[in-house]
């Protein structure tokens, strides 16, 4: 490694001082105005005159995107930086890469000495071979404390105290700094914010009339009653009101006195970033303060914006009895379940991934759209055509019935064993990961506690496929000696001949899954004639799956044509199976 071979005393020491909560309980010795002295006082007696504070006060040490520490960077690049000051090397960092990488190689290739005081360390006089393993105790510190605060955080947070600041219309307890107490004030403004949407103002419009009547934005708010401000700065005194922060205040859960926890988490204690938590993550504790919107008018609210199925599950939540079961023809994916917001009676499913958000995006190039009053007519319609078929031609259709029924073991036995191979070759490929790792840590490539990590992620995944193949090896089993399954659907069909209307119950005890394909376009000759829209829909019964009927004499055809929007109809095509 290159040194610095000379003092360079006509350029400028930097004298970085940084200090951080991690060092809180070493602030005494630690704070910033203590590293001054110290750095002030070392620099004067290595003969340097000119110096220079670079300092970040707050900053973690696994970082190195820190202000001071950057503007350093700067002016070393620059040539105005002779040697670099620190109380000791935790003060450079905590991540042992990156402080290894500055040491070792950034600092003798701009000529730069280096001086960790209280560590011993001087570049001046030569390498330090400790250096490196002072680092990596550096690092270690970050992780333990880290780890502890991750505990803590879990643990409060999994009590019901709230991990976040209070939300806009609350502010913290003087008496007990855990607990949200209403903001009045800015309730009034939140409740007003509600019952305007719900009057049918939009979002832009809402924020204009704030800014008209003068109303301070969060931000705002929050710096004239000397509240800490999260996010960017807000002009003082600003009334300008973003549509964005309307949009959130109208979601918010903790306006009905909720606390909702881990909303977002961070990767790694080296990244600070924070990632959403997907919703099915998040810890939720009802009624745990005083709220300031009523329940039935947030969730009032929450189907208006759209928002239905990210509605907490209860007895006034909209739902739909084909949900679950409807299948995309072109992607595979689920169908949504939505409702027309200017008319709630029509509703309506449609492709979960088509102009879907991060992975789902650009799966499916349409909507796949289809009216659940058009669904029910055609499946209504379906199974009163069996049912008639089983009332003329029992015969024929147990014939029909047990070769679809066999067709659909075949099915499923394909689907298990495919799934199966799968399972076994990604065991094979997890063999061949924990060899390579064990490699990698016998030749010191891998760490001890970063090979514990892995070898027991892997190990937990082997686990779970084993049971995911035990599983599947038992119902294959079972699959391979099913037999009857035609009578006890034709016994179903036999106990609903006179049904007149589909119910959930009745869905449930016939349908497996609905494949649901795009609606085409038909040319229609006469220009005066509606439009019409035809859409092939694939039902699959439990036990037998697909079911083809013959047309036949006192057979009803299935014919189902619904006005779908001005001048357009849709109509039913059957998908046609040989019998």
């Amino acid at each position: 490694m290159k040194q610095s071979s000379r003092v360079q005393t006509n350029k400028i020491a930097a004298l970085y001082c940084r200090f951080s909560r991690d060092d809180e309980q070493h602030s005494e010795s630690n704070s910033i105005s203590n590293q001054k002295k110290l750095l002030q006082k070392v620099a004067a007696d290595y003969g340097y005159k000119k110096t220079e504070f670079f300092v970040d006060d707050g900053v973690s040490g696994t970082t190195f995107k820190r202000q001071g520490f950057q503007r350093m960077e700067l002016a070393i690049e620059a040539g105005l930086v002779g040697a670099v000051f620190v109380k000791d090397l935790s003060r450079l960092g905590r991540d042992y890469l990156k402080c290894g990488h500055y040491t070792e190689h950034f600092f003798p290739q701009h000529d730069v000495r280096f001086v960790a005081v209280n560590d011993g360390v001087d570049t001046l006089e030569g390498e330090d071979e400790f250096m490196p393993f002072r680092n990596i105790m550096n690092e270690y510190y970050a992780r333990d404390i880290s780890r502890k605060v991750r505990t803590a955080h879990r643990v409060r947070g999994s009590s019901g105290e709230p991990l976040s600041k209070p939300p806009y219309g609350y502010r913290k307890d003087p008496a007990n700094p855990k607990r949200w107490i209403v903001d009045r004030e800015a309730a009034e403004v939140v409740q007003r914010i509600y019952q305007m949407y719900l009057e049918g103002y939009g979002i832009e419009q809402i924020g204009a009339i704030l800014e008209k009547d003068k109303i301070l934005a969060p931000n705002a708010y929050a710096k004239k009653h000397g509240l800490k401000v999260s996010g960017k700065q807000t002009i003082h005194g600003s009334c300008a009101w973003k549509s964005s922060t309307i949009a959130k205040m109208l979601s918010l859960r903790e306006h009905c006195g909720d606390v909702v926890n881990f909303k977002t988490y961070s990767k790694s204690y080296k990244l600070k970033e924070r990632m959403e938590n997907p919703e099915e993550k998040h810890m939720i504790f009802e009624g745990v303060h005083e709220p300031i919107i009523d329940r039935q008018i947030w969730l009032r609210v929450q189907e208006k914006r759209g928002k239905v199925r990210n509605v907490i599950k209860s007895e006034t939540q909209r739902s739909n009895m084909f949900a679950g079961i409807l299948i995309c023809a072109t992607c595979g994916a689920n169908l949504h379940f939505h409702f027309n917001q200017r008319t709630p009676t029509i509703e309506y499913f449609n492709c979960s991934t088509y102009n879907g958000r991060g992975k789902a995006r650009g799966k499916c190039n349409a909507t796949h759209h289809i009216r659940a009053d058009f669904l029910e007519q055609v499946v209504m319609a379906d199974i009163k055509r069996i049912t008639a078929f089983a009332k003329h031609y029992e015969d024929e259709l147990l014939r029909i019935l047990t070769a679809s029924a066999g067709d659909e073991v075949e099915r499923q036995i394909g689907a298990s064993k495919l799934q199966i191979a799968k399972l076994k070759a990604r065991n094979k490929e997890l063999d061949s990961l924990f060899e390579r790792l064990y490699e990698d840590n016998i030749a010191g490539k891998l760490t001890d506690d970063r090979f514990a990590k892995m070898s027991c992620k892997y190990e937990q995944e082997q686990a779970e496929n084993e049971k995911q193949l035990e599983l599947l090896g038992r119902e294959l089993h079972a699959m391979k000696g099913k037999t009857g399954t035609a009578k006890d659907f034709l016994a179903t069909i036999k106990r609903y001949t006179r049904m007149r209307k589909l119910t959930p119950e009745i869905l449930r005890e016939f349908v497996d899954e609905i494949i649901v394909h795009h609606r085409q376009r038909v040319s229609i000759a006469d220009k005066d004639s509606p439009a019409t829209e035809e859409q092939k829909i694939e039902i699959f019964y439990n036990c037998v799956g697909a079911v083809a009927v013959p047309d036949l004499k006192k057979i009803p055809q299935v014919d189902v044509v619904v006005p779908i929007r001005k001048g357009v109809t849709a109509r039913y095509v059957p998908e046609r199976i040989a019998v």
